[in-house]
Order: C-alpha cells, then sequence, then structure tokens
C-alpha cells in the first residue's frame, strides 16, 4: 500500500464538500448580521473540516481523535465569555489553530490523490477546486491567528469590519488586490506575498496536470 492510499480514501469523493464549500461562501456575508447567522457560519466551518477529514483513510481511531478536536474547535470558535474579551479572543485563538491544522492536512491529502490520478474525471475536477477554495480559507485562519498575535498587522477603512479577512484572503490568492485592506507588518506582508504566489501558482499547476491527463486518455 503506498503513501497516497494511506492517507486518502479512494471511495470517498469532494462532491459534498464541494457543494458545502459554495455554500459557506454563499453564507459569509451574512456572518456579522446576527448572532444566530455568525454560528451558522461557524458550524459551516466545521462542516467543512468534518467533510475533508472523511477523506483521509488513516485509522477509524485516528479519525475520531481528529473529529474529536475538530469539534473542540468549533466549540471554542462559538464560546463567549461575557466578562473578558480576551478569554473569548483566546477561545478563538485555539479554534483557529486546531481549524487550520487539519485544513492544511486536508489539503495535502487531496493535492497527493489528484498528483496520483491517471485519468481527467468529474471528481478530479471537483477535487482541484476544492483545494483552491481550502487555500484561501486556510490562509483566514493564519491572519486570524496573526491578529490575534499583533491587533494591528492589518489597516481596515472606517466603513470595512474586521471580520473581513476572509474577503482579505481571497482577493490575496486571486490576487485581485483592492488595496482597500492593508498588511502592515512583516509577517502580514510575507503572509499575504505567499498566498498571491500559491494563488497564481497553483491554478497553472493544476492546469498542466488536467491538460496532460487529458492528452494521454
Amino acid at each position: 500500500m503506498n503513501t497516497t492510499s494511506r492517507i486518502y480514501s479512494p471511495t470517498n469523493g469532494y462532491k459534498y464538500l464541494f457543494i458545502d464549500l459554495i455554500l459557506l461562501f454563499l453564507l459569509i456575508p451574512f456572518a456579522s448580521l446576527h448572532r444566530s447567522l455568525g454560528l451558522i457560519v461557524s458550524f459551516c466551518f466545521l462542516v467543512t473540516l468534518l467533510l475533508g477529514l472523511n477523506t483521509l483513510d488513516f485509522p477509524k481511531k485516528v479519525i475520531f481523535l481528529f473529529r474529536f478536536f475538530a469539534t473542540l474547535g468549533f466549540i471554542s470558535d462559538i464560546i463567549i465569555f461575557p466578562d473578558s474579551q480576551y478569554l473569548t479572543d483566546l477561545s478563538s485563538l485555539m479554534s483557529y489553530s486546531f481549524y487550520g491544522i487539519f485544513y492544511i492536512l486536508v489539503i495535502l491529502a487531496i493535492g497527493s490523490r489528484i498528483s496520483h490520478e491517471k485519468e481527467v474525471n468529474l471528481n478530479v475536477v471537483r477535487g482541484g477546486v476544492c483545494i483552491y477554495l481550502l487555500l484561501g480559507i486556510f490562509w483566514f485562519f493564519l491572519y486570524k491567528i496573526l491578529v490575534f498575535i499583533d491587533v494591528n498587522a492589518f489597516s481596515f477603512p472606517d466603513n470595512i469590519s474586521k471580520d473581513s479577512l476572509f474577503y482579505f484572503s481571497f482577493t490575496t490568492l486571486t490576487t485581485l488586490g483592492y488595496g482597500d485592506i492593508l498588511p502592515k507588518n512583516a509577517f502580514a506582508m510575507t503572509l499575504a506575498n505567499a498566498e498571491a504566489l500559491v494563488g497564481q501558482i497553483y491554478p497553472a499547476v493544476v492546469i498542466a496536470k488536467l491538460v496532460s491527463l487529458y492528452e494521454h486518455k
């Protein structure tokens, strides 16, 4: 059994993960409108992660442990300490850290599987798109962690909320770069540069791979 088959379950496709990611995109703008909508978005992050973990072919005990920490991350994200904003932020930091670790694991596992595919099919295309969307979410969590460390890591215009880092992540990933939110310290600048590079290189590599597979059908 090779490394790819040990970390990825070929029986699980990306259909539901893809649908969930699209749903997450549609719900994100409503997260800041009401607490209940924010909880729904947080739940979608959890579902996204659980669906991603389902693509892994680790032993059941390991998957159960991953799911446990994913659920712990969700609980940490929705906990509020009315008398301490610092504790609330610290709880959120735990959530972002758990999510970030597992998202990158899922990205690497799906990427490994796609790189070993022998032909183009709808599942491969979905997997490639899922990785791209997951990359944007992964960097979003990195930015949130950075803001906890340095609250002035980014500058926000008066009419833009500090909850807009999800938007910033994807405008950076796609190298759209409106310039409304700006990284202000060296770490934020480096992360933004790295995301922009990945956002340019990844589609080129995936398209080249798909074309290569199609030509050899």
